[in-house]
């Protein structure tokens, strides 16, 4: 019964590291605040497409399918997306929305709990989650500002867009 009940939990609290939901919570952010969640917004989608870019280079196949603990999983299996980008997304929220403690250590902590999570299902090796952590960590440490300065040429034209609707 414990065993359901915490496959149950990780089954659904996984989700916070896929695509869909992690997009939407970059819409959420920019109606929150447009400037503090386009520099979050912009930050996820460079690393999203690093993400693919590794992904995509490497190619590696996921653990066999017969040991899975979820019905279907897409893609390659290095890095972890989750672990990489559940990094990106919520640390940068911790950042930049200057979240305070102790809702700050929740933001930290959830990418390791999403990267747990995906050994637990048995989709991924141990050496993707672990990358994926340090890929993103790299990533937000070394380029994140970068990404930041070179999408403010691109700040103006958002905003109008977005605004044109609202």
């Amino acid at each position: 019964m414990k065993t359901e009940i915490l496959r149950f939990i990780i089954r659904y609290t996984t989700f916070a590291g896929n695509l869909f939901p992690q997009f939407l919570i970059c819409c959420l952010l920019l109606y929150i605040d447009f400037e503090t969640g386009y520099k979050v917004g912009s930050i996820w989608f460079y690393g999203y497409a690093l993400n693919l870019v590794i992904k995509n280079s490497i190619r590696k196949a996921r653990p066999p399918k017969a040991n899975w603990k979820v019905p279907h999983v897409n893609g390659f299996s290095f890095p972890s997306g989750h672990s990489l980008m559940s990094i990106v997304l919520y640390w940068s929220i911790a950042k930049y929305f200057a979240i305070a403690m102790p809702f700050a250590v929740l933001f930290y902590a959830l990418p390791f709990w999403l990267g747990a999570s995906r050994l637990y299902l048995r989709v991924h090796f141990p050496e993707d989650v672990l990358a994926g952590w340090l890929i993103a960590y790299c990533y937000l440490h070394f380029a994140s500002e970068k990404v930041i300065e070179f999408n403010s040429q691109f700040y103006e034209i958002f905003y109008k867009i977005c605004h044109l609707f609202g």
